[in-house]
């Protein structure tokens, strides 16, 4: 099974290389190949066995080797295809690689089922003999050979007469045709359809010329003799790719005056990339993760200007944010390695600390490592495991990979020590030392450290209710506020009177109230009705005051290298809901100088909720690493994979007039359009 799922990867890296002009990111292509798997095997059979109900015979029938199943599998194998067509946002800016991807991808997923199920089941002499594949007339009939170009063909090694391509060849050929029909269907008549349903009906032929050897009428043959008996559909398919790739860079230099170019970059062409990455990857390896997105976002971006329609242009600004900060780490890297040139000439002093620069590296690998997902943990694990197997036999093979997957999540632990050594001089923080690295490494140890971090609220919970531990509640005052508002003064409530709106019935030369000015634009928005309230008159409040751990206040998210990405006013863990906090008042009001407001309620709306939103949702989906508590948030926050499930937004904003109410209503329906999967309420008059 592991040996027909290596098989099946490297079909699909061979196709990843191949279609350079590829939009699509590696985690879309991933989905396709398990849709061919979990979708497309089972539809497959499913309607074969209902065709065999309604009209009986045996599936080792003719009609149903030969002709029913060939013709099934072909069609069904482009409906992953079709549904993306139908129900995604980026479909009309697609690139004729992608459609060649999508389809290969589909196919690499029916093919590891297919033969799959072949291994399983095969058995017999034959097998025991010389192995999987082997027939007693026919020889070898699958190879898989690691030379070869799409491995997996099908073909006797005994006299072959005809052969047939492997699944991914046949889809990615056909939903090529399909995307070079949908390129050119403005500028020629409808009947470029035909040119899919041909390839169609060759992709058919072959299948059924291969299955049904000996046994389907000789015009069968004939035809599919004309056709070159199989050994010119791989040609025919690989010509097809290089005239797209072709086109699709013909196409994006037309725009590449809209596009970001790299240094001496005149011309957008495979061959500079790939020469690009290539240098990239053995000479700084940390250029190399950044030059593959740039030039995928790059070429994402130059389509969706082509070819995209209304909803491809809605995600014209993310695709164009995520570029350009791609496109200024590959500036700032090159400007380093120029400086770095132009001083390595120049003698340095060592540094007092020499140790400092290993430990970083320690420090660095365990950051990359918090950052990977369990399963991608388990995979570079089980990777180790099987690269150490060609070298050494299994249980030191477990021992190198399970040693690997420590140093990497002890690394700040060991950077530690290198950066103060004194500390192991201590028997007893040498062992508790030892102790932890050993309870962090093992997993009943993770799941201890686990299961205490998660039950932490709920045992302060039951403290309480038991009265082993004091409420809250005598906690000394915070310090007013910069409003001059005393400790303990209850915030602005809806429907009262706000005392500093008072002030604009005095002089002119009286200074304006701060809570009374209109936002400004180019400021950040953070009223003092964002800061958490925590005093709480003794008159049963308490009672009903969140549990500790499951409601948060201003809790910031940071990418893997500590930067601040965005912070979130309040955070409601039980219910699943951050809380937004932003001023509105004041927007009507008139500049003296300007003799117009300082900004109009839909500019507000636009860039406090609109766009502050939708760049808080893609840094915490893309960028975060981690969290972290702010100086006047809650001391203790939730982990980052707590908040990413979280999909409710509710705005709190203490303004409430018509005009504002419509242009929040404006902002809303275009992050619900961005955002399906999320819900954006709004409450006026401020906190309740």
């Amino acid at each position: 099974m592991l040996v027909q799922y290596l098989w099946s990867f490297y079909v699909l890296l061979q196709f990843w290389f191949l279609c350079r002009s590829k939009t699509l990111p590696w985690k879309l292509v991933v989905l396709f190949v398990l849709s061919g798997v979990f979708f497309v095997v089972p539809f497959t059979t499913l309607t074969v066995g209902a065709v065999h109900g309604l009209f009986g015979g045996e599936t080792s029938d003719t009609w149903s080797v030969a002709v029913l199943t060939p013709i099934l599998e072909e069609v069904w194998k482009l409906l992953p295809l079709g549904v993306f067509l139908l129900f995604s946002r980026r479909a009309s800016a697609l690139s004729l690689s992608d459609f060649t991807l999508i389809g290969a991808a589909t196919g690499v997923g029916f093919q590891l089922m297919e033969e799959l199920s072949r291994r399983w089941l095969n058995s017999g002499i034959l097998d025991d003999l010389y192995g999987y594949s082997h027939t007693f007339l026919g020889g070898e009939t699958i190879h898989w050979d690691l030379f070869a170009l799409f491995p997996g063909r099908f073909e006797e090694s005994f006299i072959p007469t005809m052969m047939c391509v492997s699944h991914p060849v046949h889809t990615a050929m056909i939903a090529l045709a399909w995307g070079i029909a949908w390129r050119l269907r403005t500028r020629l008549t409808e009947w470029v359809y035909l040119f899919p349903v041909l390839i169609l009906l060759w992709a058919i032929l072959d299948h059924a010329a291969y299955n049904g050897q000996y046994k389907l009428p000789d015009w069968v043959f004939v035809i599919h003799e004309w056709a070159g008996d199989g050994y010119k559909t791989q040609p025919a398919f690989l010509l097809m790719l290089a005239g797209a790739l072709i086109a699709d860079y013909w196409s994006l230099n037309k725009v590449r005056n809209r596009l970001p170019a790299l240094p001496n970059e005149f011309f957008i062409d495979p061959i500079s990339e790939l020469w690009r990455m290539a240098s990239a990857l053995f000479k700084n390896r940390g250029k190399f993760a950044y030059l593959l997105g740039f030039c995928r976002e790059r070429r994402e971006l130059g389509f969706s200007l082509l070819y995209g329609n209304d909803e491809a242009a809605g995600k014209r600004e993310q695709v164009q944010e995520r570029m350009l900060a791609l496109f200024r780490a590959l500036l700032a890297l090159g400007a380093v390695l120029l400086l770095a040139g132009l001083l390595a000439g120049m003698a340095v002093e060592p540094a007092a600390d020499e140790s400092a620069c290993f430990a970083c590296l320690f420090d660095s690998l365990q950051n990359w490592w918090d950052r990977l997902e369990w399963y991608e943990q388990g995979a570079i694990v089980l990777g180790a495991l099987a690269l150490s197997l060609l070298f050494v036999g299994f249980w030191p093979a477990v021992g190198i990979a399970l040693s690997a997957a420590g140093i990497a999540g002890s690394g700040h632990t060991i950077a530690g020590y290198i950066r103060d050594p004194k500390k192991l001089l201590t028997p007893e923080n040498a062992l508790a030392a030892i102790v932890g690295i050993i309870l962090s490494r093992i997993p009943f140890g993770r799941a201890a450290e686990w299961l205490a971090k998660k039950g932490r609220g709920y045992v302060r919970k039951l403290l309480d209710k038991l009265g082993g531990r004091k409420p809250d509640a005598d906690a000394p005052d915070r310090p007013p506020n910069e409003g001059g508002a005393g400790a303990g003064k209850p915030q602005d409530e809806p429907g009262k009177p706000d005392e500093q709106d008072k002030s604009d019935k005095h002089d002119e030369n009286d200074k304006p109230n701060k809570q009374d000015e209109p936002s400004d634009p180019d400021k950040p928005d953070k009223p003092d009705e964002e800061k958490p309230d925590k005093d709480k008159d003794d008159d049963g409040e308490d009672d009903e005051s969140p549990v500790a751990g499951k409601q948060y206040n201003e809790v910031e998210i940071v990418d893997h290298r500590g930067n601040p990405l965005g912070e979130f006013d309040e955070i409601d863990l039980d219910n699943g809901v951050f809380y937004e906090d932003k001023t509105a008042k004041g927007l009507d009001r008139i500049n003296p100088r300007t003799g117009q407001p300082a900004q109009t309620p839909q500019q507000f709306a636009d860039k406090q909720i609109l766009g502050k939103t939708r760049t808080r949702i893609n840094n915490l989906l893309e960028k975060a690493a981690s969290t972290r508590p702010t100086a006047n948030g809650s001391p203790e926050v939730p982990d980052l994979d707590e908040i990413k499930s979280i999909r409710d937004f509710v705005f709190r904003l203490d303004g409430d007039t018509p005009e504002l109410r419509n242009a929040v209503e404006n902002s809303l329906n275009k992050l619900r359009s961005e955002f399906p999967d999320y819900t954006f309420n709004v409450k006026y008059g401020g906190k309740p």
